[in-house]
């Protein structure tokens, strides 16, 4: 398949994908990322300002000291 001498190298584990870069989510930060885009669909249609009242800091923020284990996630 390969004529030449230079085969790529099997990529074996994630660490080998070129570029890949781990990134440390808790618990806080997934139920932030599904939040989020809830209150700036509200705040559109309503024109209220849910996403900049401050509760969901405070809630990620317990939530990450809650939780311990960290997932990763690229």
């Amino acid at each position: 398949m390969f004529k030449d001498k230079n085969r790529p190298k099997p990529i074996t584990s994630v660490n080998d994908i070129p570029g890949y870069k781990e990134q440390e989510f808790k618990l806080g930060d997934q139920v932030e990322k599904i939040a989020q885009p809830i209150a700036k669909a509200i705040d559109a249609v309503i024109g209220t300002n849910i996403q900049e009242c401050g509760g969901c800091k405070k809630r990620k923020a317990a939530l990450n000291k809650l939780t311990s284990k960290a997932h990763k996630f690229k």
